[in-house]
């Protein structure tokens, strides 16, 4: 987990910086057509990175054959796919009503085309806990995507060193794991494999794809429905809160799922891990995100500029909604380690239905209006799990509230606490001086709510520090 933590640790905090930079420079307008073309190349990455990932890593008996097969598969994938993505832009830059994108979103899947069969040896490393390579693999090219995004940008290339920068992190981080696992891989057409794999691979396309088909369509109807501005500063809203998402949320979910999927014939031991990375996630998560959303005002305003700051109320919101979706983390893999990803799947599907039918009705006048509707997909998405976990694993609802509350009462009082704290400094401090004090009342008040009843949520996680950094 520390190694994961440092992958996709180090990768935000690279693309965060790049984004303070970019977002002084560059105008919303520009942000919102670049992450409207990259929305519809992710959702697209799906297919070629990710078709046969998971099969790869829930499967109990995996051989080279099947890694082979896989690898000759995702080649032919990505070129489709990126086929399809040359004629599909012409048509995403009529609906924004801005030409850019068509060149912008042709020049972006190019990537694909290297990051498709590179999924393959991330999945194989992933197997087998390998993620030491992994975070050196993003580190080197998120190094080198951020430094020819500024060298591009200050050459002047305004939108486009956006697109410099995603493309070079895109192919270069895939190269490397291609260079270093390029023994590990034979193209070889073998039908036998891919039909091992198939059945797990189309449930996991379908669960994945519809969680990020739902956040692409919101990101893209955005743009169509309020302007590219609007959806500029809704982006850097999502953007932010990613970077804490990939920092910390990601990293225990590349860790907990071949862990679980490990433990799948152990019940007890299964349930037991299942309990302790829930009450972790929410003892070190949610605080995380909660401090995020409330020292938002000051946290924009200082890195990004007064231009940026409308972006903040939306970050508020994306915060707050976090206290839904962490404790939802744990369940859903959980339910992809048991075999039950078919009802993940039936989930997600759902939301999108709800995504699509909600986007369609109000047609998103207003941002507050687009985070509503993104707000009940994910509270939909919640609900569901929590049932499908008592049905099939015979989680009784309450016992999952109640591992929840507990956790949830600190950055709930640490957000109310800084809002008072906030309407009583003085007018003139700078937004630095204000996100100082207002960061250490933060740290203070959570502090002494979990020192003071939240010590039992605190034992088990400095346990486990203390056996990692033992053994290291």
């Amino acid at each position: 987990m520390l190694w994961s933590a440092f992958e996709n640790g180090s990768g935000a905090l690279i693309a965060f910086l790049g984004l303070v930079v970019f977002a002084k420079l560059l105008s919303p307008s520009d942000f919102g057509v670049f992450s409207v073309c990259l929305a519809v190349v992710e959702l697209a990455a799906i297919f070629t990175n990710m078709f046969f990932h998971d099969a790869l890593i829930q499967r109990h008996e995996v051989t080279d054959a099947h890694f082979h097969a896989a690898f000759t598969a995702s080649l032919a994938l990505a070129a489709i796919v990126y086929a399809l993505l040359w004629l599909v832009f012409p048509g995403v830059a009529e609906l924004v009503k801005d030409g850019r994108a068509a060149d912008v979103g042709r020049v972006l899947g190019l990537g694909l085309l290297v990051t498709g069969p590179a999924g393959i040896l991330a999945a194989r490393q992933g197997r087998n806990f390998g993620f030491r390579v992994l975070a050196i693999r993003t580190l080197a090219g998120r190094l080198c995507g951020f430094a020819l995004g500024l060298i591009s940008l200050f050459l002047g290339f305004g939108l486009w060193a956006l697109v410099v920068q995603q493309l070079a992190v895109m192919v270069l981080g895939s190269a490397a794991l291609l260079v270093y696992g390029a023994a590990d891989v034979r193209f070889r057409v073998d039908v036998a494999p891919i039909r091992d794999l198939l059945g797990y691979s189309l449930a996991s396309m379908t669960s994945l794809s519809t969680v990020v088909v739902a956040k692409r369509l919101f990101v893209f109807s955005a743009g169509v429905f309020l302007g590219t501005e609007k959806a500029g500063l809704l982006s850097l809203a999502f953007r932010l809160i990613d970077t804490v998402w990939a920092v910390s949320a990601t990293a225990v979910s590349q860790v907990l799922l071949p862990t679980l999927c490990r433990l799948q014939q152990d019940r007890t031991r299964l349930l037991n891990a299942y309990r302790m990375s829930l009450r972790m996630a929410l003892t070190v998560l949610v605080p995380a995100f909660a401090a995020l959303g409330v020292l938002a005002p000051e946290l924009v305003g200082w890195l990004f500029g007064s231009k940026w700051v409308p972006a903040a109320p939306y970050m508020v919101v994306l915060s707050v909604l976090t206290f839904v979706q962490v404790p939802r983390l744990p369940g859903t893999l959980l339910l992809s380690a048991t075999r039950h990803l078919k009802e993940v799947s039936w989930i997600n599907v759902l939301a999108l239905a709800y995504m699509a039918a909600a986007i369609g009705v109000t047609r998103l006048p207003s941002a507050y209006v687009a985070l509503a509707v993104w707000s009940g997909g994910e509270m939909l998405t919640s609900l569901c799990v929590a049932i499908v976990l008592r049905q099939r694993l015979g989680i009784r609802l309450r016992e999952q509230i109640a591992v929840i509350l507990g956790p949830l009462a600190a950055p709930t009082l640490m957000m109310l606490s800084v809002h008072v704290a906030r309407s009583a400094l003085p007018g003139g401090m700078s937004a630095l001086s204000r996100l100082l004090v207002l960061g250490l009342v933060a740290v203070g008040t959570y502090g002494s709510f979990m020192l003071a009843f939240g010590r039992r949520y605190l034992i088990p996680i400095l346990g486990m520090a203390r056996v990692a950094l033992a053994r290291h």
